[in-house]
């Protein structure tokens, strides 16, 4: 059986960080990703200032162009909200924290790419198109169960086990936190589509609506290449064929916007549950951990989380100190922040 210091679940930006950290201290970690890599994921794909600047904090650097998109920047002050008179108004989608404020361009990246060089960028070792089953405890140490790619399973034993596997966490679900099962759902979408004629939707800006006919949260559209990025979204039980249809008509009339095909289909369910961290050796860290900022942004606090959730394993290896207990003390933070982020709350459209 093969056996590493940390198993990380999830090679998204939090588990990167957290891999990055354990690597700098010299402790052998793997990182366990359920997809085969290069993997897109459900997300506008726009890194927001203060990701750029956890980015050059933690690994030194921001992405190389090849990771981005055109347009390569988006300006805070061209993504812009839609009022039924026609009329747009500035639409915040970050907050400064602790005083801080943060660049105000922000990136358009593909995740496909920018997870899989930030994965790189840790230097961790990695296992692709591997799923997490589950994990028992026996003598200090954790027995770790993953699907194959051929059907079958191996067993891997580590000491420290991280959870950076996204909202629908397999290793949050195990830990069974009390409140989960009373936690809302969220059905996210986005849908790249190419267009013959992009209408009245200028280059280099992001359109958010609150239509309560484009479905339960805010519907977006910005450009990714040559194609439109389009997002929906509803409460568990919506109608989301419904709100997508309704969103390709809607921009087809007010914009003038005239479509071919579309090339890409993304979806997932997020729970929207309260924080926790973890416990038994056991750190949850983003989204696994339940940390969004402002409107649904998740990257940042999953550098974040993740980056301490190594720096706190460190420490308990090196000198005996509660992993857990150390790193929910250092992220209190980003908990303070995430709670002013859910007082300006802009996100869910009114019925």
């Amino acid at each position: 059986m093969l056996e590493h210091k940390v198993i990380v679940i999830g090679s998204g930006p939090g588990g990167s960080a957290c891999a990055k950290v354990l690597k700098e201290e010299a402790i052998d970690v793997l990182v366990v990703e359920k997809a085969k890599l290069p993997r897109h994921k459900t997300c506008s794909g726009v890194l927001f200032g203060q990701t750029q600047v956890l980015l050059k904090k933690y690994f030194g650097t921001l992405p190389p162009k090849e990771v981005c998109c055109k347009p390569e920047v988006i300006k805070a002050s061209d993504i812009l909200e839609w009022h039924k008179d026609g009329s747009f108004s500035g639409y915040v989608w970050e907050l400064a924290k602790d005083g801080e404020e943060f660049p105000r361009a922000y990136q358009n990246i593909w995740r496909n790419k920018f997870d899989h060089w930030l994965l790189k960028e840790s230097g961790a070792d990695y296992r692709d198109n591997c799923r997490f089953r589950g994990y028992t405890s026996e003598n200090n140490k954790m027995k770790v169960e993953v699907s194959l790619p051929d059907g079958g399973t191996e067993e891997l034993l580590c000491s420290y086990l991280v959870g950076a596997d996204g909202s629908n966490s397999r290793v949050r679900t195990l830990l069974a936190p009390e409140g989960d099962e009373q936690s809302k759902e969220c059905v996210a979408y986005y849908g790249y589509h190419r267009f013959e004629d992009p209408g009245d939707l200028k280059d280099g800006h992001w359109y958010v609506f609150m239509e309560p006919d484009l479905g339960d949260i805010i519907a977006c559209v910005h450009h990714k290449d040559d194609m439109l990025a389009m997002s929906v979204g509803g409460f568990k039980g919506c109608d989301l064929k419904r709100y997508i249809k309704n969103f390709e008509q809607f921009l087809a009339e007010k914009f003038n916007i005239v479509f071919k095909d579309k090339q890409r289909e993304e979806g997932c369910v997020l729970k929207i549950a309260p924080p926790y961290f973890g416990r038994d050796n056991v750190l949850l860290v983003g989204d696994a951990a339940g940390l969004m900022y402002l409107n649904g942004e998740g990257i940042s606090a999953a550098i974040d989380s993740g980056y301490r959730a190594g720096r706190a394993i460190a420490g308990g290896i090196k000198n005996g100190s509660d992993p857990v207990a150390s790193y929910t003390e250092n992220v209190a933070d980003i908990v303070t922040h995430m709670q002013l982020c859910m007082e300006n709350l802009h996100f869910v459209v009114p019925k």
